[in-house]
């Protein structure tokens, strides 16, 4: 059997699309005001200091940037790019170097084969002291779904990805569960990732209500931090 040869180019372009078509249908733009609840607890936690007025944010992978009008109605600048913007895996951020305050990236991480250039242009682009907020799968309790996603290429540990992002010339660099809006014991303690695994996702019981079924399940994934120095 053949399957039709197209450009690897073209099928994630096509992949993502679709993604992104269906996160407009689906509750994932009601879901903003909770990943933004959840980056507040880990910019405390992280001591960094990026969600103030005038803060500069931009969001690679951004999909249908359905994080803006939360960053917004805080007062940030606000840029999102994906796959019909630009190739991150080569092209150059279209920023001013030493310009950003925050560079997030959610569930990208995993599909590029090459990180070095989202890498080295996250960090040329972020200001002194501006950081880096990475969401991926945390490989060792993902292990048995991350192929799933057949678009999945690269996968990390927290101490596989804190030696990827002290040799790309980051510091400070924190992880944490990718729980959403639970208390500091959730991110901080010892053994938190494993008891992140046992626990429900959903947190704040204002979102119990639009968060689907498949999102109370465990986390099985990490938040990044990491600061220019």
């Amino acid at each position: 059997m053949q399957f039709p040869k197209k450009p690897p180019s073209e099928i994630n372009s096509r992949y993502f699309k679709n993604r992104i078509e269906k996160a407009k249908d689906n509750e994932q733009m009601q879901l903003a005001t909770r990943e933004l609840e959840t980056f507040h607890i880990l910019e405390r936690l992280s001591g960094g200091g990026f969600l103030f007025p005038q803060a500069q944010v931009t969001d690679i992978g951004c999909g249908d940037q359905f994080l803006r009008p939360e960053f917004e109605a805080l007062g940030l600048t606000y840029s999102g790019y994906d796959v019909e913007d630009l190739d991150i895996e080569h092209d150059p951020l279209p920023l001013e170097d030493n310009s950003q305050d925050l560079i997030v990236n959610l569930a990208l991480l995993e599909h590029l084969r090459h990180p070095e250039n989202m890498l080295l242009e996250s960090l040329r682009c972020l200001k002194k002291g501006g950081s880096l907020l990475i969401g991926t799968p945390n490989w060792k309790y993902s292990s048995n779904i991350f192929f799933d996603d057949y678009t999945h290429v690269k996968p990390y540990t927290p101490q596989s990805l804190r030696a990827i992002l002290l040799d790309f010339g980051f510091g400070e660099i924190h992880d944490f569960p990718n729980l959403r809006c639970k208390g500091d014991w959730s991110y901080t303690s010892k053994n938190r990732y494993f008891w992140a695994n046992l626990r429900p996702f959903s947190g704040n019981p204002r979102f119990s209500a639009i968060i689907p079924g498949l999102l109370k399940g465990k986390a099985k994934g990490m938040f990044v931090l990491a600061k220019k120095l």
